[in-house]
């Protein structure tokens, strides 16, 4: 993570929070979830969902949802 820009590293903590949220705090499930790519995302895992507000928005509410039981 700290290879990326200021912003975009804010945005990949955002998302890492979301993730931790939907896995009760476990950082490794968490960590699981940030590295494996999503149909949802295009193939593109969460972590990489951080070049830009609207894909970090995307994937935290993603993760969201799931968190509270709703996919689609």
């Amino acid at each position: 993570m700290s290879t990326l820009p200021p912003d975009q590293q804010a945005r990949y903590l955002e998302v890492l929070d979301a993730a931790k949220r939907l896995y009760g705090g476990d950082i490794d499930a968490a960590m699981h979830w940030m590295s494996r790519p999503i149909k949802v995302f295009g193939g593109k895992a969460p972590a990489c969902m951080v070049t830009s507000s609207v894909e970090t928005e995307t994937a935290v509410e993603y993760a969201r949802r799931l968190e509270h039981g709703f996919v689609a």
